[in-house]
């Protein structure tokens, strides 16, 4: 998946998790956390990367159990999980 791409869903996702901001603080967190993934995929390096895998794998606790509700989200952390594995 090209970068232009993987930017527009993550940027997709943020916009269903605003939906849900009222839900709780999590919501929030997450959409922070996609934010700091986006501009690590805009300029990768082993720092980067690093961190995004880490934001990755809290947001994938997170969303657990949502996954459902939000099917967009849970397939843009797909898509970024395969994007770190390329790195």
């Amino acid at each position: 998946m090209e970068t232009t791409e993987l930017r527009k869903g993550i940027k997709e996702a943020m916009a269903v998790l605003e939906n849900y901001r009222g839900f709780g603080p999590m919501v929030g967190e997450g959409i922070d956390a996609l934010k700091r993934i986006d501009a690590c995929v805009a300029e990768p390096t082993p720092e980067r990367v690093a961190e995004a895998k880490s934001l990755l794998e809290g947001l994938n606790s997170e969303i657990g159990p949502y996954r459902g509700y939000v099917p967009t989200v849970a397939q843009t952390l797909q898509e970024i999980n395969t994007w770190i594995k390329a790195q």
